[in-house]
């Protein structure tokens, strides 16, 4: 019988500190691996075909693929399917138009990753081959079935779950014991919630378009399908418009560059949601355009501290025709823009209701419409807005917040879509509104407010992994994690990308298959070993400007031990073992009373390939102890050392990975020979990983 399986879980990205050839370079030449692996399972499935021999004696089932996310149900096999050189993508005939840019991606990617490039075909898979086809009965249009016997055979009624299958193929051979080959047995498969996703704010900060490619196969690697980009903001309107040029900022997005990546996005099932954020966060329209914003002093330079509300024109006059007809248009050109059935429209952070009680001309209009609050224009505003966006075929989304601490007597209507951030979605989908989760004090990352536990908008995957409800309701549609640009200005796009990837990992496997309660070390350790999605090509690991994909996956840390030249316990918990439990928010700390140099050793419980470390600085906010100098050794039996990688860390709290040559080694360490704090006098390490050898 089909086995519900919680699945395994993935692991963490980094930055590579030295010179190499890429975690992705093909192996062409390689010796092959050991087959004992697979001739332990061929062995084990004779014996349990042989007449009398007792049920006891039977090979296991398989054990269910490491992936995230998760597989939600399991019929495990005895054996293994190979990829190899002969094999093909065999796509079924009359499904070969539709199926045929999946097939051409999951191509590049078996050559990147695995060092193989099968041919496309179409008509029947054989063995070794990845048969991709579409039917099955599936329960979702996302769902599929992945069938690992002789061949690979994956079916579902929709593309996005034919691609969905082969991100799980491709994971499932990352994260085998053996190379090439995946344990045999029948993935079905199929998501808990409709839109599952994530909102980059590149109103506040330009990111380039090399960045949201690799952030749309990023969400694909995790069947996310949902990518939110929150387009402008006060001090930037970052989409090209041939009506307004006034407004647009110097580091925009072209029309054909915005058309070209929805496109891109198609390819890999994700729907893009743009979002213009009207009537508030306007500074950059107001400055240029003055006659369309607010000039009483309360709407234009609000109280409240946001960002950019200091500078004047955060507001525009909504009570205005002409900005009101500035707004229809935009919202059309806009739209005709997008082939996405939604456009946000914003209307959040509205000054409220003593604000606008304190604004002459807003008053005047509330006194002339007969509305009993000033907040009942905003949702005449909401309703005009999203009226304009319908009459362009599309749904309007809002933020939450017309009746957020002030009152109305008028709601917008139902029509329009809510992205609900001060609570659950629940009670805002029972009103009837179609409704989307990004609740402020769980799902956003916000690191330049803090990037510690505990701080503002600091998403710690470990209380959300095991406690957020991620409830299923009629008009909940989804969840999306936000991602805030805010204070974020003289940081890398690396260090804000790295705060972003456990949470959106979390995200994934939570509205896919695992459900509230589960233990977060199991699902951390398998984003470990799973690793980011692959690049574009193999000469180009890590995209420009970000760390993704420079770690095709790590060994899980599962039964390893740790050991330490000295330990602190007094001070605070900073045992060795802190270093491999699988929490990113504890660490081993030396010995306060102790000098440099400290290592840290790590038995992984077998010989294994390697082909480097990855190192993880503190995560806690605490200075003592960041590695700035050190050596990493490896070592057979715990007792003779060898050197094989020395260098320094730069001072970040981003994870590094420091690759080298490969060996065969069960013991690796790291040796501290200094450090970034003041008193050069201690070491501490958050996780330390070993990278795999492909």
């Amino acid at each position: 019988m089909p086995q519900e399986t919680p699945a395994p879980a993935p692991r963490s990205p980094s930055v590579r500190t030295t010179p190499h050839p890429g975690p992705y370079a093909r192996r062409r030449n390689r010796r092959p691996r050991s087959r004992a692996p697979w001739l332990a399972a061929a062995a084990g499935m004779l014996l349990s075909l042989a007449p009398g021999v007792p049920a006891s004696q039977a090979a296991e089932p398989n054990p269910a693929p490491v992936t995230v996310p998760s597989v939600r149900s399991w019929e495990g096999g005895t054996g293994t399917w190979e990829l190899t050189r002969d094999s093909r993508i065999v796509l079924d005939r009359g499904d070969a138009g539709r199926l045929a840019p999946t097939a051409a991606i999951l191509a590049r990617e078996l050559d990147l990753q695995e060092g193989l490039r099968p041919r496309i075909a179409t008509g029947l898979p054989g063995r070794g081959d990845i048969g991709l086809a579409l039917g099955g009965g599936a329960p979702s249009p996302e769902g599929y079935e992945l069938d690992l016997a002789d061949s690979a055979r994956i079916t579902a009624p929709d593309r996005r779950g034919v691609l969905y299958g082969t991100r799980t193929l491709l994971q499932a051979l990352r994260t085998s014991a053996t190379e090439h080959q995946v344990a045999r047995g029948t993935v079905r498969d199929h998501p808990t919630h409709g839109e599952r996703g994530t909102m980059l704010d590149a109103g506040r900060r330009y990111y380039s378009v090399d960045y949201l490619k690799q952030q749309i196969r990023q969400l694909a690697w995790y069947k996310l399908n949902t990518f939110h980009l929150h387009l402008t903001d006060w001090n930037g309107y970052r989409i090209e418009s041939d009506k307004y040029p006034e407004i647009v900022a110097e580091q925009h997005y072209t029309k054909r560059q915005l058309r070209d990546l929805e496109d891109y996005a198609a390819r890999y099932g994700v729907t893009l949601v743009p979002e213009i954020d009207l009537p508030g966060h306007a500074v950059s329209i107001g400055d240029a355009r003055p006659d369309l914003a607010f000039s009483c002093e309360s709407m234009s330079r609000p109280s409240n501290g946001w960002e950019g509300s200091d500078r004047g024109h955060w507001t525009l006059d909504y009570t205005k025709p002409e900005t009101r007809r500035f707004a229809r248009e935009l919202v059309a050109e806009v739209a005709d823009v997008f082939d996405s059935p939604y456009l946000h429209i914003g209307t959040d952070e509205i000054p409220l209701r003593p604000a606008q009680e304190a604004c002459p001309e807003l008053v005047a209009y509330q006194k002339k419409q007969g509305y009993p609050y000033p907040g009942d224009v905003l949702v005449e505003f909401i309703d005009d807005l999203a009226g304009a966006v319908r009459a362009e075929g599309k749904t309007a989304q809002v933020w939450q917040w017309w009746d957020f601490q002030q009152p109305t007597s008028i709601d917008p209507d139902k029509r329009t879509g809510v992205t609900e951030w001060l609570s659950p979605p629940g009670g805002r989908a029972a009103e009837g509104y179609p409704t989307v989760g990004m609740e402020e004090s769980k799902l956003y990352m916000s690191a330049g407010f803090g990037a510690t536990p505990g701080d503002y908008a600091f998403f710690d995957v470990r209380d959300v992994y095991r406690d957020y409800p991620f409830e299923s309701a009629p008009n909940i549609l989804g969840y999306r994690m936000a991602r805030w640009s805010d204070r974020t200005y003289d940081y890398s796009v690396g260090w804000v990308d790295y705060f972003a990837r456990r949470p959106l990992a979390v995200v994934a496997d939570r509205t896919w298959a695992t459900p509230a309660g589960s233990p977060v070390q199991p699902f951390l350790d398998a984003y470990d070993r799973v690793g980011d999605a692959l690049p574009v090509t193999a000469s180009d690991p890590a995209d420009p400007g970000s760390q993704i994909g420079a770690n095709p996956g790590l060994y899980g840390q599962e039964g390893w031990t740790a050991t330490a030249t000295s330990e602190e316990s007094t001070g605070e918990p900073g045992g060795a073992a802190r270093a491999v439990d699988n929490d990113p928010y504890t660490h081993w700390h030396s010995d306060y009373g102790a000098a440099l140099p400290q290592q840290l050793s790590v038995d992984t419980g077998a010989q294994r390939r390697l082909a480097g470390v990855r190192y993880m600085p503190r995560q806690d906010g605490g200075i003592n102890g960041r590695v700035k100098d050190y050596e990493v050794l490896v070592s057979t039996d715990g007792e003779r050392w060898r050197t094989v990688a020395a260098g320094s860390f730069s001072e970040d709290r981003t994870e590094f990975t420091v690759p080298f040559r490969e060996v065969e080694a069960r013991h690796i360490a790291l040796k501290v020979l200094s450090e970034h704090g003041a008193s050069d006098t201690f070491a501490s390490v958050a996780e330390l990983d070993a990278v795999r050898a492909r």
